[in-house]
């Protein structure tokens, strides 16, 4: 039998005017009901702003057989592990206490099932309930993936996490715990209760009851696609195509995130869109609980700049991977700040053979940290970072990847690819807006840097770090709006998940590739790295870049001119951002009967012969 229970109510759906929406309130004493039926009698309600009205409208008077607390947690540390932390003296006053989704009213039958399990295994840490997945929205949910002991009925916990490849079903919020889950907790910032859960998970500790009860519904997001059309037609700048590699266009979700009411960058309000927008970004890193995150007002190159400054001693070099004009970038930085560079230069568009990395590895053994770029834009190329986090990993370097062209349309994994600090952008393959660039850090960066002299003021990585574990701000004014409209993209991503975007950056690819062949355009390498986001191709015989730019800017499309030896000869775009099924195919015919016009004599055209004769090598092809 348990006698004590923890209810986690701290994010109960509000109503306008920010009150207790009754349908909250009604659920939780749903929940407290159960308890009584199980035999329950000491119990903690964990709420946010509203614990003492929702202590009035529970009517506890109405359960005498229950003392119940409820607990307000005011802390900007509001996820649903500090909640629990919270009911620290509940937990440890019973050798097993149930956690209760309070927003979630499980049947009595369920949770005596749950008691059960804990009861027949008391060698475990915890045992969840597990509901089945028909039905759910992607990204929406805890997913869990379960081991079953060999002729047994006994369901071990192998995983949780929202980003599961291959699920047995969802975590329903409901647990049954030890003490261990609080040493879990507390080794984490802001952790969930599934993070917790987790590291127990990790040491098979965590058991799993299955349940067919799915008593709540997938949040749907609001429709606000013809308000923001109407605010846009009221603006006189025009509206384009971007084919651009950053910025891009963006959903009226995203945009409709810049619209709200203001906030102070040093109340807890926005450490909460902090939690929230940071805590995508691991998922989408698809880092641990134990990674840290930090987002810096500035573009990719400010990241960059951190990133760099931020973790080469002074006594040691750093070995930067160049093969375009962000590589070189990397090098024009760490000259600046006077740092011992081992440049391994190669030229543009040419691969980046691994085994070169191993060498200057081998021949400079105070190599204390690597950087290189993941998709060297300006060229169009995809660079090995797996290969390179491993010898990174022997050799015990550390590994600073730019992912500001690849994070969102591009398979990385922090973990399985050895990458220490991995930044990004927010304006290109994550279909946010400009103005917000992010970190990724490994938890192994930290005590290689913290007795590093500072190199810099805005850009030192610790004093972000810093911020984000103890408040969950950015230690310098930040562009809000643009945090916000990035939260939401980061959703859209989640809610699309990572293997469905892959695959439509895939196709969009291909349907371009495909059009400019037929066109004639080549691409600049055929090596098979291309990347998926951006074609580099030879611009049409004839035609110089500024006359053609310019014809498919009239008709409504931004299209992008090459950096550096590129220049004069290839052009390059884009299928990052969110872009209609049919607006690759748009731009192939605007291409084509642009190129036709300015290909033609004075007054004359034959657009219909060239779109023809495109369409018949599309067929070929």
């Amino acid at each position: 039998m348990v006698s004590h229970a923890v209810v986690l109510a701290n994010r109960l759906a509000l109503e306008s005017g920010n009150q207790l929406s009754a349908g909250a309130v009604a659920r939780i004493r749903k929940s407290l009901e159960a308890l009584v039926e199980l035999g329950v009698t000491e119990v903690a309600v964990v709420d946010g702003r509203h614990a003492e009205e929702l202590r009035t409208r529970l009517a506890l008077h109405e359960l005498p057989s229950l003392d119940v607390q409820v607990l307000a947690n005011l802390s900007w540390k509001n996820l649903s592990g500090s909640a629990l932390l919270t009911g620290k003296a509940w937990i440890e006053a019973s050798p097993r206490c149930l956690v209760l989704h309070g927003d979630r009213p499980l049947d009595a039958h369920t949770l005596r099932a749950l008691v059960q399990l804990g009861d027949d295994h008391p060698e475990a840490d915890a045992a969840i309930v597990i509901a089945p997945t028909s039905g759910l929205a992607r990204g929406t949910e805890v997913h869990v993936s379960l081991h079953q002991e060999a002729d047994t009925d006994q369901y071990v916990v192998r995983a949780l996490g929202e980003d599961l490849v291959e699920s047995d079903g969802v975590f329903t919020g409901h647990a049954l715990v030890t003490p261990a889950i609080l040493d879990a907790l507390a080794a984490l910032p802001n952790p969930t209760v599934e993070e917790g859960l987790l590291e127990l998970a990790l040491r098979g500790r965590v058991l799993g009851v299955r349940s067919n009860v799915w008593a709540w519904a997938a949040r749907r997001p609001i429709d606000v696609q013809h308000q923001v059309s109407a605010l846009l037609e009221a603006k006189k700048h025009g509206h384009y195509m971007l084919l651009n590699p950053g910025p891009v266009n963006t959903t009226a979700t995203v945009k409709s995130a810049l619209v709200h009411h203001d906030v102070c960058h040093r109340d807890s309000i926005f450490s909460e869109l902090m939690v929230s927008l940071t805590g995508k970004l691991r998922r989408i890193y698809r880092g641990t609980p134990q990674h840290t995150v930090v987002a810096i007002t500035g573009s990719g190159t400010a990241a960059m700049e951190s990133a760099l400054v931020s973790t080469v001693p002074p006594d040691k070099k750093i070995l930067i991977v160049d093969n375009g004009a962000f590589g070189a970038r990397l090098v024009e930085v760490a000259t600046v700040h006077e740092m011992d560079i081992v440049h391994l230069r190669y030229g543009w568009g040419d691969e980046v053979n691994p085994a070169d990395v191993a060498a200057a590895l081998e021949q400079y053994p105070d190599i204390a940290v690597v950087a290189m770029i993941h998709h060297e834009t300006s060229v169009g190329l995809l660079n090995p970072i797996r290969e390179v986090g491993a010898l990174c990993k022997a050799h015990d370097a550390l590994l600073v990847v730019d992912a500001v062209s690849s994070l969102g349309a591009e398979d990385i994994d922090v973990v399985r690819d050895n990458i220490d600090i991995c930044y990004g952008s927010a304006n290109k393959c994550l279909h946010a807006v400009s103005g917000a660039s992010f970190m990724c850090v490994s938890p192994r960066v930290w005590p290689r840097i913290e007795a590093l002299r500072p190199k810099a003021y805005y850009l030192d990585l610790r004093r972000y770090r810093r911020y984000m574990d103890e408040l969950a701000q950015t230690p310098f004014t930040p562009a809000v709006s643009v945090y916000f409209a990035l939260d939401a993209a980061c959703s859209e991503f989640l809610a699309d998940g990572h293997a469905a975007r892959f695959a439509m950056y895939a196709q969009r690819n291909r349907q371009l590739r495909s059009g400019l062949a037929a066109l004639g355009m080549t691409p600049f390498t055929q090596s098979g790295a291309e990347s998926h986001s951006i074609v580099t191709c030879k611009l049409p015989e004839g035609i110089a870049f500024d006359a053609l730019y310019e014809a498919v800017k009239a008709r409504g499309i931004v299209v992008y001119g090459c950096k550096g030896i590129l220049a004069d000869r290839y052009m390059q775009i884009a299928n990052m951002g969110d872009l209609g099924e049919d607006a690759i195919a748009h731009f192939l015919t605007v291409l084509t009967e642009e190129i036709t016009r300015l290909r033609a004599p004075t007054g004359a055209t034959r657009t219909g012969d060239l779109a023809a004769d495109a369409l018949e090598r599309r067929r070929a092809g």
